[in-house]
């Protein structure tokens, strides 16, 4: 036998089954005390599931996002959220479920991508609450493993010489991949910038490259190409005069150099021999990576790092810059970096920064060994509070 509850609220009549009686008059008591507040009761009824509530928000978000974050949201959830809860009523997630399901992904993740997972799941929580499909969001108060992907990470950061050794080994293989392994290390463009630009963003008036686009393949293979990561991503970052020299004879060579909107890399066709070059297909440094770059370093070309990434010749332009000091500042390489904030370039590169203090501490000897003396025997001095007391 079962027993049903039924209510009115919003003007709409509402009823839920009960296994048993007392079960029955406990929801009454409740349902009752959430009315008397004003509060919707609508959410013991909903029978959407986790699984659809996060499928809902991913595509209300999906015409303001980058397909790629679409596309990463819903990898998560039918990796991650799915097989934990998918499944269940929203209305039955409690926060203790959802602090198990976070110790057990930090179990084999590391912090920084269980807090991405937490976030997709926190967002179609929030998302459910303004629809009214649920009052209590599970995600909240929830305690998040420690981000230290700044710890987790190792960059490697080569020195100018060890970039010549690496532009000048892969230039045996194609001229122009020296030339590329350099825009990478003096611009400190990201992989896909890099790929993704064209003639016209090579400003020799100015000296400049122009950041105004990334690309990347998406999963049915075609190239898609998107503003960069953010706004601040969208830079001129200036070029240093033996690369701006070299730009200039590459352009001078190029098939296309009259095109503005021609692809400043060709791209390559499979032959079975390593691929010909083409020009009419968009470069793919992914492919350059796995079939160059990586096996390059792998063999331990002039003693650079085995485990040497292509995203760190990104970090070797912060360090070369760093190390010019003068008039180079951490808001010069925070700019052509095309970083968010100088926050962000501090606490990535923080331990670049370290800066020479020896002329202001010449300074204070001066201070401390003329005038501060002076001020000490005249007696001008005040003494600080607790000075006396030793506090």
């Amino acid at each position: 036998m079962a027993f049903e509850v039924r209510w009115t609220d919003g003007g709409r009549d509402v009823q839920m089954t009960c296994p048993t009686l007392k079960a029955a008059e406990r929801e009454k008591l409740r349902i009752e005390d959430e009315l008397s507040q004003g509060r919707n009761t609508l959410w013991r009824v909903e029978k959407r599931t986790v699984a659809q509530v996060v499928e809902a928000c991913i595509a209300a978000d999906a015409a303001r996002l980058k397909p790629r974050s679409t596309e990463g949201a819903r990898s998560i959830a039918k990796k991650h959220l799915q097989p934990a809860f998918g499944q269940r009523r929203i209305g039955t997630l409690r926060a203790r479920d959802v602090e198990r399901w976070i110790a057990k992904v930090s179990a084999t993740h590391a912090p920084g991508t269980v807090r991405t997972f937490y976030n997709v799941l926190n967002k179609a929580m929030k998302y459910a609450i303004r629809h009214e499909w649920l009052v209590v969001n599970p995600c909240t108060g929830v305690a998040l493993p420690k981000d230290n992907s700044e710890i987790v990470e190792k960059r490697h950061f080569l020195t100018p010489v060890q970039v010549e050794t690496l532009a000048g080994h892969l230039s045996q293989k194609e001229e122009w991949f020296g030339l590329l392994i350099r825009m990478a290390a003096y611009t400190g463009l990201r992989a896909g910038e890099l790929a993704a630009l064209r003639v016209r963003d090579i400003d020799m008036l100015h000296g400049e490259v122009q950041v105004r686009r990334t690309v990347r393949r998406a999963k049915g293979g075609e190239w898609v190409f998107t503003a960069p990561k953010s706004k601040k991503s969208e830079r001129n970052v200036p070029l240093v005069g033996f690369l701006r020299a070299e730009l200039t004879e590459w352009l001078a060579a190029h098939p296309a150099g009259d095109d503005p909107d021609a692809p400043l890399w060709p791209g390559s066709r499979n032959t079975g021999k390593g691929g010909a070059v083409d020009w009419s297909r968009t470069f793919d440094i992914n492919n350059f990576c796995k079939r160059y770059f990586r096996p390059a370093v792998r063999s331990g070309v002039a003693g650079l790092p085995t485990a040497l990434r292509f995203h760190d010749l990104r970090h070797t332009y912060a360090s070369i810059m760093a190390a010019v000091g003068g008039e180079v500042t951490v808001y010069d390489i925070s700019k052509w970096m095309g970083h968010s904030s100088i926050s962000v370039t501090e606490k990535v590169y923080i331990h670049l920064f370290r800066q020479d203090n020896t002329g202001k501490m010449s300074a204070i000897d001066a201070f401390l060994g003329g005038a501060g003396q002076r001020l000490g025997s005249g007696g001008t001095v005040t003494a600080l509070r607790g000075a006396v007391d030793g506090s």
